[in-house]
């Protein structure tokens, strides 16, 4: 399962439409378009950038 990104205009404003999860780019494509969101694409790797605001633990 792969997860793309999408986005929408309302207003004249863009905004960033909800995740797809599906298989392929081409069922990601047919979804977002049936729901008149635009495919912007697949999302690849997720990074933590709250990591220094954490509590360390030194062993």
């Amino acid at each position: 399962m792969k997860i793309f990104a999408t986005k929408f205009i309302y207003n004249g404003q863009e905004y960033v439409g909800p995740d797809i999860h599906t298989d392929t780019m081409e069922n990601a494509r047919i979804i977002a378009e049936g729901q008149g969101y635009e495919l912007t694409g697949e999302l690849t790797d997720i990074f933590d950038l709250d990591f220094n605001h954490r509590p360390r633990v030194i062993h």
